[in-house]
């Protein structure tokens, strides 16, 4: 009985050490938090942390004094975000005090900081975040929120590429709705293929959908961001070629070809050309790839070496040999081949042998005549050549007699509409008078200035055959008004041009041309008021606001 009593004694003696030990325990764990966060407390403007109040909250609940957490706070205090604001406004104010009002000059805080960041950023530690911690750290969430924190994002991801965190926060942009902004990054993030990639389809899935003015600008959207590098450029080139094939894929082969023109001629990648055979469908035969290394090699050469290739393709489109099939239309249908083909037609250097222009002529009539339904189990209808040839050969007259100052009768210019009704004829025309018209020589004598008149003349001729083409023919009228200078007898006649274009309903392209014409500072006064005059004898009330304030300029 008495050791029952001693060992009850000692379980009674052990257990009352175990809760004493847990209770030391428990206090130095305590004691511990609360230290940390009497840590947190006297960092340098602790009050200014976005979660203190969490802390503060922390600490009372684990007994902490609500006088010495007040008492940290307060002394800890110094300020360094305000003054910060401070300065920078004071530099805002010496800004603006030396006549620098620009926003782009006002440097903030948040300027400042973006640039500190990005000069400290080191990507593997950033990276190591992702696999110390369990998912994203929780800043990123707001800073993708922040519209200076994202410009911070598209800034470093430009410049490391391969950090893990920043694709992941890209990937997050994009899920968020942000891809317009992405977008007017361009073709910085075109190295992040996911990011590069996903924003392409989305603009893909715009253009089915978009108006005429909405198209050209996710054309050029897309070809900045495409062209940034080769593997862009020919996956987009395949995705292209795939869609253009559809039934209502017309925009996107034409966008594929202007990526081509943009990529060799205004990035001077002239290998967008040679790439041109790359991107031919799996059913293209060995004869019709060797045709497509043709053409791609016509699109690459220079002005002055196209001429040897014509004739080769002219013999495998209009004379093959005897049992040789003609090869696909598809490989002519390229605006960069017409163009090689009116330029070599109506340039400036026309005096082309009889059998070569014959060549150039039978050569530009199939490739913009023919209808090739080969592929479609049809077949290749050649019926509107020899109408097309008659056209070209008509435009060829006419433009060599404009060049010559003819001054065209009535009946003349009746008959000059058969062939102007044709788009290539037309364009061949237009061609030749822009080539001569923006020669600064032939305005320097009258003689030399007798184009002119000819030209103008077969203009009224061809503005009501051609709408498609005023946005050209406005183009061009710019250009000569600048080459002209002062001739205000000439410029009148072609003012009067520019208004009936207005007539033809080419009103937008025709009041910004004249705006842009009359403000640079060297328009004949004489000439604006002729222009403004005419224009209001011919469109009456009521007016548009665009209309009014494009006038009133």
């Amino acid at each position: 009985m008495e050791e029952q009593e001693q060992h009850d004694a000692l379980q009674v003696s052990d257990d009352q050490a175990q809760k004493d030990e847990q209770e030391r325990q428990r206090e130095q764990q305590q004691a511990a938090k609360l230290l940390e966060c009497e840590k947190l407390f006297t960092q340098p403007d602790s009050i200014m942390e976005p979660g203190i109040l969490d802390v503060l909250r922390r600490y009372l609940d684990l007994g902490g004094s609500a006088q010495n957490g007040a008492d940290f706070l307060v002394d800890k205090y110094i300020g360094y975000g305000q003054m910060a604001s401070l300065v920078c406004s004071w530099i805002a104010k010496a800004d603006q005090a030396n006549g620098e009002t620009s926003l782009s000059n006002q440097a903030d805080e948040v300027t400042h900081m973006q640039a500190l960041i990005a000069d400290r950023f080191d990507p593997d530690k950033v990276d190591s975040l992702l696999h110390t911690r369990r998912g994203p750290p929780k800043w990123l969430t707001p800073l993708i929120a922040d519209r200076a924190g994202r410009e911070l994002i598209y800034t470093l991801s430009a410049r490391y590429k391969n950090c893990q965190l920043l694709k992941y926060a890209m990937q997050r942009i994009l899920m968020a709705g942000h891809d317009d902004e992405v977008a007017s990054v361009g073709s910085r993030l075109a190295g992040y293929f996911e990011v590069f990639h996903n924003l392409m389809v989305k603009r893909f899935e715009e253009m089915l959908h978009g108006n005429e003015a909405r198209m050209q600008a996710l054309s050029k959207e897309l070809m900045d961001i495409c062209c940034s590098s080769q593997h862009t450029y020919a996956h987009a080139q395949q995705l292209l070629k795939e869609l253009g094939a559809q039934p209502e894929g017309a925009r996107f082969k034409r966008l594929s070809q202007d990526m081509e023109l943009y990529a060799a001629e205004k990035l001077g990648h002239p290998i967008a050309w040679k790439m041109h055979q790359f991107f031919l469908g799996s059913h293209t035969s060995v004869a019709d790839a060797e045709v497509a290394v043709l053409v791609a090699d016509l699109l690459a050469a220079d002005k002055g070496h196209t001429r040897s290739l014509i004739p080769k393709l002219h013999k495998l489109y209009c004379t093959p040999p005897h049992g040789h099939q003609i090869p696909p239309m598809e490989l002519l249908h390229h605006p960069k081949v017409f163009e090689i083909l009116v330029q070599g037609l109506f340039g400036a250097s026309q005096c082309l042998p009889a059998e070569t222009q014959r060549t150039y002529v039978q050569l530009l009539a199939t490739a913009a005549s023919a209808v090739d339904q080969r592929q479609q189990s049809g077949s290749l209808d050649l019926a509107e050549v020899p109408a097309q040839v008659t056209a070209l050969q008509g435009a060829i007259s006419l433009a060599k007699q404009a060049n010559e100052g003819h001054r065209f009768s009535p009946a003349e210019l009746q008959q000059a509409a058969q062939p102007l009704q044709v788009p290539c004829a037309a364009m061949g025309l237009l061609y030749s008078m822009e080539q001569t018209l923006l020669d600064r020589r032939i305005w320097s004598t009258a003689l030399d200035m007798l184009p002119a008149p000819a030209f103008l003349s077969l203009m009224l001729v061809l503005v009501p055959l051609q709408p498609l083409m005023h946005t050209k023919i406005v183009g061009i009228v710019a250009a000569v008004l600048v080459a002209m200078g002062s001739k205000t007898d000439y410029g009148t006649g072609f003012l009067d041009l520019v208004v009936y274009l207005l007539q033809q309903g080419c009103v937008g392209p025709v009041l910004a041309m004249i705006s842009s014409w009359a403000s640079a500072g060297s328009a004949d006064p004489l000439l604006v008021r002729h222009f403004i005059f005419k224009t209001l004898a011919v469109c009456g009330p009521p007016y548009s606001a665009y209309f009014t304030s494009m006038l009133l300029r």
